[in-house]
């Protein structure tokens, strides 16, 4: 049990993550003759997708597996109070803030390219993806510190 539970631990937070890094490649390439009207349809997309398809349910599975994999799993060296488990948990509440923010900032951004208004839009985009770049420091910090399991004795 604990290690099909850990592989779908693994496998829902390699999801999150390449959910951020396919933002990252994805919105640069729209093409600039067209941003407006595939920057538009890109962020009325992802506003829902990512949120109910990918992000949430990623989120959950990684949250739910791994509190199991802590608490019930026989035998389990870790407990929920190790560094490692308190810092998956400050990952999940950075999502939830994340998910909000990007939320809210999504419909902002397809607001204003709806708007026609090009420079708030792009405005909007660079402060989503400063704080993608966060976001997604805070996933592979984490993914770090579960590997090697700090504060784990």
């Amino acid at each position: 049990m604990r290690d099909t539970l850990l592989t779908i631990h693994i496998l829902a937070a390699c999801i999150w993550l390449g959910a951020n890094v396919v933002g990252f490649v994805v919105n640069p390439q729209i093409n600039p003759a067209a941003r407006v009207i595939a920057s538009d349809h890109w962020h009325h997309t992802v506003v829902g997708f990512k949120q109910r398809y990918i992000y949430t349910p990623s989120q959950l599975i990684v949250l739910i597996s791994g509190v199991v994999l802590v608490i019930g799993v026989d035998g389990s060296p870790y407990e929920m109070s190790d560094t490692f488990v308190l810092i998956g948990f400050l990952a999940i509440f950075v999502a939830v803030l994340s998910g909000i923010y990007f939320a809210h900032q999504g419909r902002k951004v397809a607001a204003a390219y709806d708007a026609d208004d090009v420079r708030t839009a792009a405005s909007i985009e660079q402060k989503i993806a400063r704080w993608s770049l966060v976001d997604t420091a805070v996933i592979v910090m984490t993914m770090g510190v579960m590997v090697s399991k700090l504060g784990a004795f």
